[in-house]
């Protein structure tokens, strides 16, 4: 799942959740993403960035997405 949003007037905002965690990162600068377990995501460590940038219904998606991918995953 991926979510973008205008940073500035020159700059766009990612925030996607992959198979390993879930990262942040401004164009496309992947390489100097902001990165947060799942666990660190459901804690609220993400907050601070996703809610002033994507807003609180991007933080409430998210961390549905992520409590979905977390009860998908196999237990280990």
């Amino acid at each position: 799942m991926r979510w973008e949003a205008r940073y500035s007037s020159a700059e766009m905002m990612y925030l996607e959740v992959t198979d390993q965690d879930v990262r942040a990162y401004l164009n496309d600068h992947v390489n100097q993403a902001d990165h947060w377990s799942f666990a660190e995501v459901l804690a609220g460590a993400a907050d601070y960035v996703v809610r002033p940038v994507f807003g609180e219904e991007t933080l409430a998606e998210l961390q549905a997405a992520v409590r979905a991918k977390v009860a998908s995953e196999p237990l280990r």
